[in-house]
């Protein structure tokens, strides 16, 4: 015999996006319910791997700047309630050609938005950021607001505090199907059909295949593999022993935008990893060996693991950092999950009554998640948000059809 539940919402999904919403539903006294097909903080979708950069200053694009000043404060209450540090405000560093994305984007994005921000020459560089082999071209711009976000332990204070307000949390357990309604929309949990008055849907790769109408959202829903290494710091440098270093994100001159973390293990490792590879690499189809752009997911599956090609890929960028080891001493496999234009889903969708969707994040949404989980809660509870989610439209391709 089936079990069926009754609940005001379900949430779907409780990694970055998913995690956030179920505690502020459930700490504005919602009855909520939770479904996680792994454990929270499980390394199977895009939400792990020890850190994530925050940064205010978006070269992606200015109309991001308002978003993640909300995100800073929400991801401040979740600290102030979860009594922990989720956040290490490091400062963070674009490095490239004065012309790079890195560089312009970011810095008209400062300008936009009044932020501020450093210019540093190369020279300027190798004196307060020995960690950079720098070429005579490149530059730099720093920004104080800016930092790492801890994935995992964020997504398990969210959980926490969700349960602890009263969510109920079903792990280890997977959506098989959903079903959109106006009025009650429902869920299927094996045999254990879930009743609601919305649903909030954020599965991250899995996402197209629950709801398979949105895989054509701009031209499609892709999942992509990516590679994350920890190369070994080979020791301090003078100006960086006793002083935190920033993270950075670097555009080479062929348009490859690789970034990297400061030590977050004792001073013993750097992490780095290929965010974009360079119009050349995906011209040809992503043959380079290393190259990730592309390569697509099954997400029941999970991408590859690393092998030889991305430790060599990896070790060429890690080249371009002094004291720090060639080769990785561990990798690990992630996905992104790309829109057609990069930018995120997030909202209503006219073809799914009843629900509330986020995806689609590109492999740059994580910062954005504590304010993600705000919007997401203010949409399931009101069916609107005062938060800038505009850009986010499900519905901003249809125009573009004929």
């Amino acid at each position: 015999m089936n079990e069926r539940l009754d609940t005001d919402t379900v949430v779907v999904g409780l990694g970055a996006m998913g995690s956030q919403a179920l505690w502020r539903l459930a700490r504005e006294g919602v009855d909520v319910i939770g479904v996680e097909q792994f454990a929270p903080g499980h390394a199977r979708g895009s939400s792990h791997g020890e850190s994530r950069i925050i940064r205010t200053a978006y070269l992606e694009g200015a109309e991001y700047v308002p978003f993640v000043h909300a995100a800073w404060r929400a991801w401040d209450e979740l600290q102030d309630a979860a009594q922990a540090r989720l956040v290490v405000r490091s400062g963070a560093l674009m490095l490239g050609p004065p012309e790079s994305g890195a560089i312009s984007g970011s810095a008209l994005a400062a300008r936009r938005h009044d932020l501020a921000h450093e210019h540093l020459s190369a020279e300027v560089l190798a004196e307060r950021h020995p960690r950079h082999l720098m070429r005579p071209d490149e530059v730099g711009l720093f920004e104080e607001a800016a930092g790492v976000v801890l994935p995992e332990p964020a997504i398990l204070a969210a959980v926490r505090l969700a349960q602890e307000a009263g969510a109920r949390v079903l792990t280890h357990r997977a959506v098989t199907r959903i079903e959109p309604d106006p009025d009650r929309p429902r869920v299927w949990v094996g045999d254990t059909e879930i009743r609601a008055r919305r649903v909030v849907v954020t599965a991250g790769a899995w996402l197209p295949r629950l709801l398979p109408g949105l895989a054509d959202l701009g031209g499609g829903v892709r999942v992509e593999r990516r590679v994350l290494g920890w190369f070994p710091i080979t020791g301090p440098l003078p100006d960086t022993a006793t002083t935190p270093e920033p993270v950075f994100a670097r555009d080479e001159p062929d348009g490859t935008l690789w970034y990297g973390f400061p030590s977050l293990d004792g001073g013993r490792t750097i992490k780095i990893g290929v965010h974009a590879e360079s119009a050349a690499t995906r011209a040809a189809g992503a043959r380079r060996p290393g190259s990730q752009w592309g390569e697509p997911v099954d997400p029941d599956v999970g991408p590859r693991p690393p092998d030889q090609d991305d430790a060599r890929r990896l070790g060429e960028l890690a080249a371009e950092l002094r004291g720090v080891g060639p080769l990785p001493e561990r990798m690990a496999s992630c996905m992104y999950t790309m829109t057609s234009d990069e930018h995120f889903v997030i909202g209503h969708h006219q073809g799914s009554p009843g629900l509330v969707l986020a995806g689609g994040f590109s492999g740059h949404g994580f910062k954005f998640a504590s304010a993600v989980g705000v919007a997401l809660a203010d949409l399931a509870r009101t069916g609107r948000t005062d938060l800038p989610i505009a850009m986010f439209d499900p519905h901003r391709w249809d125009s573009r059809r004929g």
